[in-house]
């Protein structure tokens, strides 16, 4: 498929967009929601945990396939399912099927949004791929800034099971537009032969001894931490410790997420004249600084809600720059296997979302302590790796200097 295809951007910002929508169309209504199927909030959390445990080996192999079977032909399977389980999800009598479907959901949805990112690896040069991959992550940002606004309307007036059947008939819009319009991107005769187990172990190992990979991987996995932490807590931290009702709660998120939209622009311009190092290691001090004084704010319990939503915004300003700038950055040194350096890459990421979910959900309600707690923690990760980083790339070039003297 040709870059110049005025449909292709539109499509991957589709694929990337349809698994998160299912997500934050949904976060208004979940107080709702477990009233109606008795669910207490630590259930509700499982339903969000759930979701990013099928996000997270979606994409894992939806990447391995993708480099055996092609990306057009996984895309489409994918889809299909996700719009087989939002059926499922509409039709759920408890929570226990929810939790299921939801992860079925999440399992078909998810091979989209990798598939999108491999495909713009496929097509564009190096330099484009920043620019494509932020207007990705400002599509990203589309669904949690509307997603809960447009959740609650519906919910207000059609009752939260219509949400299920509004994705199911997107989902099945992106199905037949992709195909009718999306081509092949990956060339025959770079498709692997067949699935080889102890080859796909071989490339994990090796990957996770690769600086680069390895540093992507792990900044853009505690990035995720701290944005999934509150966009799963955000319903019980706005709507019921602070009395805000559902279409409140969708203007004041969208508010609040916006933060991760002008993080995607500033990459969008910044990205000709600076390093993407530079620029993750300045973001993720912004991180640090912001979720430091929530949390200070917090524990010191002064700060009214529009207070901490600041901070939360300066925060995901940050997080908006990581995204694209890591997505560039884990692919460059490779030429082969991307579908696989792809889905341990984005798997890893939705991993640790599903594992900050699980804490939450264990925890039982989270409140603004925990919640920030765990944004400053993987604040401070961030702001770790790129320090050792620097100094492993510093100590290997006065070695290479010293060598080079004698």
């Amino acid at each position: 498929m040709h870059p110049k295809n005025k449909l292709l951007i539109p499509m991957l910002i589709m694929l990337v967009i349809l698994p998160m929508i299912a997500t934050d169309i949904y976060l208004p209504v979940l107080p709702a929601m477990g009233e109606h199927l008795g669910a207490a909030g630590s259930s509700l959390a499982d339903s969000l945990a759930s979701y990013m445990l099928g996000y997270s080996l979606s994409l894992f192999l939806a990447g391995v396939l993708a480099d055996i079977y092609g990306r057009r032909i996984i895309s489409i399977i994918g889809i299909s399912i996700f719009s087989i389980a939002s059926v499922g999800c509409f039709f759920a009598s408890s929570i226990e099927q929810l939790v299921v479907w939801r992860f079925f959901q999440a399992f078909g949805g998810g091979s989209g949004t990798l598939i999108a990112r491999i495909i713009v690896r496929d097509v564009y040069d190096e330099q484009s791929q920043v620019k494509v991959l932020s207007y990705l992550a400002t599509g990203l940002v589309i669904s949690p800034i509307f997603g809960p606004i447009i959740g609650a309307f519906i919910s207000n007036y059609y009752g939260w099971r219509s949400i299920f059947f509004i994705l199911t008939f997107i989902s099945l819009f992106i199905l037949i537009t992709l195909c009718q319009f999306m081509g092949e991107t990956l060339a025959s005769n770079r498709r692997k032969k067949g699935l080889q187990l102890d080859w796909v172990l071989s490339r994990w190992l090796a990957l996770w001894g690769h600086r680069e990979f390895a540093f992507n991987t792990l900044v853009i996995s505690f990035a995720w931490a701290i944005y999934f932490s509150f966009i799963s807590s955000s319903p019980l931290l706005i709507q019921n410790l602070h009395k805000v009702d559902p279409i409140e709660y969708g203007y004041l998120f969208a508010i609040t997420i916006s933060g991760f939209i002008f993080g995607t622009i500033f990459i969008r311009r910044k990205i000709a004249t600076c390093n993407l190092k530079s620029l993750i290691a300045i973001s993720g001090a912004i991180a640090l600084i912001s979720t430091s004084i929530l949390y200070i704010l917090v524990l010191a319990e002064v700060g009214a809600l529009p207070v901490k939503l600041f901070f939360v915004f300066c925060t995901l300003f940050g997080i908006g720059i990581i995204f694209p700038a890591t997505q560039a950055g884990v692919t460059r040194p490779f030429q082969d296997d991307i579908g696989l350096i792809s889905g341990i890459f984005y798997s890893t990421e939705m991993f640790f979302g599903a594992v900050c979910g699980y804490m939450l959900s264990m925890i039982g309600v989270a409140g603004w302590e925990i919640t920030s707690l765990i944004m400053l923690i993987a604040a401070a990760c961030i702001v770790s790796l790129s320090g050792l980083d620097r100094l492993y790339g510093a100590n290997r070039t006065n070695g290479i200097l010293k060598i080079r003297l004698k």
